[in-house]
């Protein structure tokens, strides 16, 4: 009876210290400061304030967290959890998988070659010029940002896309298996050579363009086929809809001026100001004063911020994970 005793009490500390230790484990954070290779962290990963982390080849098992003013650069990584952006942070993703969801209210966010289990959610921000932009890469989740410029080329979405108070939203060579939703946007909205498989709602932006033509932004040769219904209601500085094949519904109301262009294929009802709509004129009053090519403007600021992020990283020395 003794020996059963004693064999039960060592069993019993053996499991509350195999407990202790996953526990341990699991609320495991490493800070990281500088750059570092083909490792595995296995709990939670942190890049302290106004600090710079480059990854390559690493696995992050936890949460990531980019913390105010400071930036993550990866390349060949996987996350398989979550990554939160900060005020003023930067996270530059290339070649790599993340499991969860990411979510920012910082300076911006780049997915290039990427896969993205989860959503990718832009919230306010203090940031004037901040920016999510999504090149070739698949998201699993929706696209939901509520500030700054929102560019999705050459990759796939399988969620809705949301586009709310933003400065704009572009789609381009792009697949999106859901909705589109854009409103408020201050500096408009464009469609080009772009698949919806749902409904588009597009209301109160300074500007829509949905194929070819040059109001926005050029897009020649730029059918988009859209599976839905569209609406587009209540913009302002311009609505050219051209080329494009509508398997539900075009309806337009409230815009001002009224929308214009020619070539479109609608199987539903064309209704409201498209019922009527003329073509484009040659000569257009542009939204901006001066027409600048968006896409490329977005990822001079990338390569901005990633040159001083690679640096600053590079100067602090391995990060020693």
């Amino acid at each position: 009876m003794k020996i059963r005793s004693v064999v039960a009490t060592l069993l019993a500390t053996g499991v509350a210290l195999a407990a202790t230790t996953v526990s341990a484990n699991a609320n495991l954070v490493t800070r990281c400061i500088g750059t570092a290779g083909a490792v595995t962290v296995p709990g939670d990963l942190v890049v302290p304030a106004g600090q710079s982390c480059t990854l390559t080849g690493t696995v992050v098992e936890g949460k990531v967290r980019v913390q105010p003013g400071a930036d993550l650069v990866v390349l060949d990584v996987t996350l398989n959890d979550t990554v939160v952006v900060a005020a003023d942070a930067y996270f530059d993703a290339t070649t790599t998988t993340i499991g969860g969801t990411v979510t920012t209210r910082g300076f911006g966010v780049y997915f290039d070659r990427s896969l993205v289990g989860g959503d990718v959610r832009g919230r306010a921000t203090s940031e004037a010029s901040s920016f999510t932009y999504v090149y070739n890469s698949e998201v699993g989740g929706q696209v939901d940002v509520r500030a700054g410029d929102v560019l999705i080329d050459s990759s796939q979405v399988a969620g809705q896309v949301r586009g709310l108070g933003t400065t704009f939203v572009d789609v381009i060579n792009s697949t999106l298996f859901d909705t589109l939703t854009v409103k408020d946007n201050t500096e408009g909205t464009s469609v080009c050579a772009s698949e919806v498989d749902g409904d588009t709602r597009l209301t109160g932006n300074t500007g829509v363009q949905l194929g070819e033509g040059d109001l926005l932004g050029s897009c020649a040769d730029g059918t988009n086929y859209f599976g839905g219904s569209v609406h587009v209601s209540d913009n302002v500085a311009g609505v050219t809809v051209n080329g494009n094949i509508v398997r539900g519904d075009l309806i337009g109301t409230g815009n001002d001026p009224a929308p214009t262009g020619a070539g479109n294929r609608v199987r539903g009802t064309v209704g409201g100001q498209f019922a009527d709509m003329g073509a484009a004129p040659q000569s257009r009053v542009r939204v901006m004063a001066v027409q600048v090519d968006r896409s490329a403007e977005t990822q001079d600021g990338v390569e901005q911020r990633r040159s001083a992020a690679v640096a600053a990283a590079n100067a602090a020395g391995p990060a020693r994970l």
